[in-house]
């Protein structure tokens, strides 16, 4: 016998059997033709995407979704969604309009710490009056100190939940 062939017989393949319920059996079948691979590599697939998930929860971090684009008040709007693992950690508004309570017009901030890291900023330029479009936008940084032109509470707040000190350092 080969010196492979002994290998294998000595250190078979570590293999795992799955039981799976009849009434089970049309979901496998139909998820290994939709997979395009094998109903292994898919189960897997599934899987690691549920323990990353799971994982992310545990450290108070769950699947964001927010739609971004135009939301237009003459015409269809032309947004998307976006999708990550995060948690929220600051947010601020901001007025900018017109009348005597400036309430008309803003800009809503909403900063999140995502599972790999990362500070994912969600800008959303809003309007109360009529034929005004709102605008959502968003921007991925890798440190506060990168973050400008959003309001001083924001970055104060962030960093209060990440245990940063946030002062700037003058050496006068």
């Amino acid at each position: 016998m080969s010196e492979a062939c002994e290998n294998y017989l000595i250190n078979p393949p570590n293999y795992k059997t799955i039981y799976v319920k009849d009434t089970d059996l049309p979901l496998f079948e139909k998820a290994e033709a939709l997979g395009g691979e094998t109903l292994s590599a898919t189960i897997a697939t599934a899987l690691r995407r549920f323990v990353e998930v799971e994982e992310a929860k545990a450290g108070g971090m769950l699947e964001q979704q927010i739609e971004v684009g135009v939301f237009s008040d003459r015409s269809s709007d032309d947004t998307r969604k976006i999708r990550f693992i995060g948690k929220q950690i600051a947010s601020a508004r901001v007025y900018s309009g017109q009348t005597g309570s400036q309430d008309d017009r803003g800009t809503d901030y909403t900063l999140y710490l995502t599972k790999k890291g990362k500070l994912l900023l969600c800008r959303k330029h809003w309007s109360r009056w009529q034929g005004e479009d709102t605008t959502v936008t968003y921007s991925i940084y890798d440190s506060l100190a990168e973050i400008e032109d959003v309001p001083g509470s924001l970055i104060q707040d962030a960093g209060e939940a990440l245990g940063i000190d946030t002062a700037e350092y003058l050496d006068v």
